[in-house]
């Protein structure tokens, strides 16, 4: 049971598609049940956004691309969802820096970028990141009896959220992922079995793993060439299961077995593109789903690791701003506390004060691109400049900007 009670939409929200909702046990956006039927084609890209990983893709050695992949933005990585104890205003705040932390996470391929100082600083104003938010009060059943919750679905303004990123020196792993097929086999004791499109229930940790890191996998549909091939998938050859991964038109495999060992249960993994290995990694738990769900980190972390890369937000230093509409003493406390809450700001001073106007210098991060990107997802600032391009960048952080370079102007809204 599904009711939308609540929506707010910023001018700056820009959003491609709304992603798939995980349901149920797991979902198809997370594993295609229905994968194209097999059929004798050579393996293709399974990437969206064509061409742009091309060199990644054809590379000798997929772990260590010719050359570093253009960041592609998939507007599905910038959702990220919250369960609320209430409808109230704080129980928001923290579901939207909760749902602030699912997509840095997913951005970066990171899973310790939210222990980031510049990214911790950001968490108490997520809000001010957001592009649009939609509360829905999901439905289920307890001991027979009705229970709902209520979710937060916050979608973030791109530009802002990038450079949010830039400004804690994160890496941005670009939208243009791989589904890698997913080739299972798990022993139990009763002999190994493969993981197949009918058995989506077994893989759910490992499904819900991938989309909390950015990632989709697909799972064999389980024809009778497939599961002649189960001994190949438990002994991991890779070259062998190639040719079954290119019949859904496939570049990229992830190969695992599970089984029962002395301290509870373990898991090896290998991943392929294009036929060479990307990465190896083995895991040992006592809880069989993390064990599950390991395959999905293990790729994650080998993709992100590979093709991640830094985003331009500007050169890090000092820069001076005027502000107009500084009129009474609120107004200055107002700007302040703006400027000072902002992740990307370090340090603030006052320049010079008159009745027309008031001059800063801000210490930051990012270079004045990101500032301009950072103060259009808010409503405090705006730019007064027809041109942001005509403003100095920084390249010495303890020197002043140029005299000879227009200082950009701002008013207080």
């Amino acid at each position: 049971m599904r009711q939308h009670v609540a929506m707010k939409t910023t001018p700056q929200a820009r959003i491609a598609f709304i992603p798939l909702i995980f349901a149920a046990f797991i979902s198809a956006s997370a594993f295609a049940q229905s994968a194209k039927a097999p059929a004798n084609t050579r393996a293709v890209s399974s990437t969206t956004g064509k061409g742009v990983v091309a060199d990644a893709l054809n590379a000798s050695d997929p772990s260590k691309p010719a050359a570093k992949p253009k960041p592609v933005r998939d507007p599905s990585l910038y959702r990220g969802e919250a369960v609320m104890d209430t409808l109230g205003d704080n129980a928001k705040r923290i579901a939207t820096a909760q749902a602030l932390g699912q997509v840095i996470v997913k951005l970066t391929g990171n899973p310790a970028a939210n222990g980031n100082v510049v990214i911790r600083r950001a968490m108490p104003n997520a809000a001010s990141l957001v592009a649009e938010t939609t509360t829905r009060q999901d439905g289920d059943t307890a001991s027979g009896m009705p229970v709902y919750k209520n979710v937060l679905s916050v979608s973030f303004d791109h530009e802002a959220v990038d450079a949010l990123i830039g400004a804690a020196g994160l890496k941005y792993w670009t939208g243009a992922r791989p589904r890698p097929i997913l080739w299972l086999v798990i022993d139990d004791g009763r002999g190994p079995r493969l993981v197949t499109s009918q058995q989506l229930s077994v893989v759910k940790p490992l499904a819900v793993r991938g989309l909390e890191r950015g990632m989709r996998f697909l799972l064999p549909s389980g024809n009778s060439v497939e599961l002649a091939a189960t001994n190949s998938v438990w002994t991991l050859n890779a070259a062998a299961l190639q040719s079954l991964t290119a019949r859904y038109q496939n570049n990229t495999q992830v190969i695992g077995k599970v089984y029962r060992s002395v301290s509870g249960w373990s898991a090896q993994w290998v991943m392929t593109q294009d036929g060479s290995e990307v990465a190896r990694w083995v895991d040992t738990k006592a809880d069989p789903r993390q064990v599950i769900a390991s395959g999905a980190d293990g790729a994650a972390d080998a993709l992100a690791k590979r093709d991640a890369v830094y985003l331009n937000t500007g050169v890090a230093g000092k820069y001076r701003i005027d502000v107009l509409g500084v009129n009474e003493s609120q107004d200055f406390i107002r700007l302040m506390g703006y400027l000072q809450q902002m992740a990307i700001v370090r340090r603030v001073q006052v320049i010079q004060a008159t009745p027309e106007l008031l001059r800063l210098e801000l210490d930051m991060n990012v270079g004045m691109k990101g500032f301009y990107t950072m103060i259009g997802s808010g409503g405090t600032l705006r730019s007064t400049d027809s041109n942001a391009d005509t403003t100095y960048e920084s390249t010495d952080e303890n020197a002043a900007p140029p005299e000879t370079k227009a200082v950009p102007r701002f008013i207080l809204q």
